[in-house]
């Protein structure tokens, strides 16, 4: 409609005479391109592409048009009125301007919802003391950063005293029985080896010099004294036999000498088998004594571990100042930061109640808040953004609730949000954006993408130069938009960041061209 205008005015102009002395064609002229629309350039074959900057028009930066014909003032409207802004790569990347090619994606709709932060309660520790006593002294504070092991307070516990004095008790007696175990053990080993030299029926000679460095006990002695009596007994009763078979003894020193040497040898096969039974019976006493002082020394070692020594602590029972045999050392379980703290010097505390709360705050919780009327469209799973300032926390939703909440009437869920800065405070409160569908698109920019010239949504193409292409938007969100303009290829280079550059860039094109 614009471009018959333009022809009637210039017909018009032509009727009235041409160009006069009087200047009467020139405010026709001043009109036409006071009223020229550059929209007219799209319509007449130039795709999408929005012109923008006035007519150079070079060689006529006076206004005087003389006596030229009207139709030669408008000709080629467009010869130098070309919106394209021709930066080098360094100057794209210098101003931080981002170009990527057009491609397709999901488009999500999504739902804002109250939020607070809240700690990890899964990630809180309360510290209760394991004894009781009282504090000598207070290390950890309310906001103190804490690490595993770290002491928090000392309190003199005579509980954990006691238990360190049986645990002493009981490394001595295993020290007396381990040493019995040794010795009996010597004993035994001597023992049988007698008993295998008696087994070979030695003279008395040759058992004094094959036994006497056999350290055995009372047993020795008994032993060999009943062998050395069998061994006399037996010769002399060898003796009176040989006697009687030539006569020269009577039969009463026989039956004497024979009464003799049954009773020495049944003395020495007693004593043999009792000392045999005995010396097996008293290993096996040591060895069990020994294991009773062992197990006595774990159960002792259990015990103080029960009441929160490390191994390393135990370990260092046996060596430190008598001063310290009632220290109890509080400390931290994990890391965090001390949120609670009900610890003073010279207070009796107990083992019934929390001194110490420790949160560790590398994740919080988001907790939302959904209206009924979202119910049906939060599931776990679905991805939630948080955005206060320049914080981003991203996480999925992870917990519904089954029951609606009495006070406000809404439906709890649980986001876990990683908090490695510290920058969420629990207690904060914050609106939530939850995805709740996602669709696909073919053409899919990042809202930055997108800018608003003369009156219409543009994106900028990089070409030869990076020029504005005017757009039709479908879905979007708060991120991305979907463009329905089938004539820009998948891939054509597009300007996704700093975009407001370019538009900046072809403002001032525009500007150096105003009549």
């Amino acid at each position: 409609m614009k471009l018959i205008n333009n022809i009637t005015l210039l017909v018009l102009a032509i009727m009235l005479g041409g160009c006069g002395e009087n200047g009467s064609t020139k405010p026709a002229v001043q009109d036409d391109h006071a009223g020229h629309d550059h929209s007219t350039h799209e319509e007449s074959g130039t795709n999408s592409k929005i012109d923008t900057q006035a007519d150079s028009h070079a060689d006529d930066h006076g206004h005087d048009h003389g006596d030229a014909p009207v139709d030669d003032q408008h000709d080629e409207p467009d010869a130098e009125h070309n919106d394209v802004v021709n930066l080098s790569a360094a100057q794209l990347r210098d101003s931080g301007v981002v170009i990527a090619p057009l491609n397709s994606g999901d488009i999500a709709t999504h739902i804002m919802l109250p939020a607070e932060v809240g700690l990890n309660l899964d990630s809180v520790v309360h510290v209760t003391p394991r004894v009781s006593g009282v504090v000598t002294s207070v290390h950890g504070f309310t906001g103190n950063e804490v690490k595993e092991r770290q002491l928090l307070g000392v309190l003199e516990s005579s509980e954990l005293g006691e238990a360190k004095i049986f645990y002493l008790q009981t490394i001595q007696a295993k020290v007396i029985a381990d040493a019995q175990l040794t010795r009996q053990a010597t004993i035994s080993q001597n023992t049988a080896t007698l008993l295998a030299l008696l087994e070979k029926n030695p003279t008395p000679t040759e058992l004094r010099e094959q036994a006497g460095d056999l350290r055995i006990g009372v047993d020795k002695g008994r032993l060999l004294s009943a062998y050395a009596q069998m061994k006399s007994s037996s010769a002399n009763y060898d003796r009176e036999k040989e006697l009687d078979s030539k006569g020269l003894a009577t039969q009463a020193d026989l039956l004497a000498a024979q009464e003799v040497f049954y009773s020495a040898q049944a003395q020495y096969a007693a004593a043999y088998e009792d000392i045999e039974f005995s010396y097996r019976l008293a290993l096996q006493e040591s060895e069990q004594n020994a294991m009773i002082a062992s197990m006595g020394v774990e159960n002792a070692e259990r015990r103080l571990h029960l009441l929160g020594m490390t191994q390393a602590e135990v370990d260092r029972v046996t060596t430190e100042p008598d001063t310290n045999i009632a220290r109890y050392e509080l400390r931290a379980p994990g890391d965090g930061q001390i949120i609670a703290k009900h610890l003073s010097p010279g207070e009796k505390v107990g083992t019934d109640e929390p001194v110490y709360t420790i949160a560790n705050l590398d994740t919080v919780w988001l907790n939302i808040a959904i209206y009924s009327q979202y119910a049906g469209a939060i599931k776990q799973g679905q991805r939630v953004t948080v955005r206060v300032g320049d914080r981003v926390g991203n996480g999925v939703v992870d917990y519904i609730s089954a029951v609606i909440t009495e006070s406000s009437r809404t439906i709890h869920a649980r986001v876990v949000i990683e908090n490695p800065n510290r920058d969420w405070k629990p207690g904060e409160f914050v609106t939530a954006r939850i995805e709740t569908q996602k669709s696909f698109a073919k053409r899919v920019v990042p809202i930055a993408a997108i800018q608003s010239y003369e009156g219409h949504d543009v994106v900028f193409v990089q070409d030869d130069g990076i020029e504005p292409r005017r757009v039709t938007i479908g879905r979007k969100n708060d991120v991305s938009v979907e463009l329905l303009n089938e004539d820009i290829a998948l891939g054509t280079p597009i300007v996704v960041v700093n975009s407001f550059l370019i538009k900046a860039e072809l403002g001032k094109g525009s500007a150096g061209h105003e009549h």
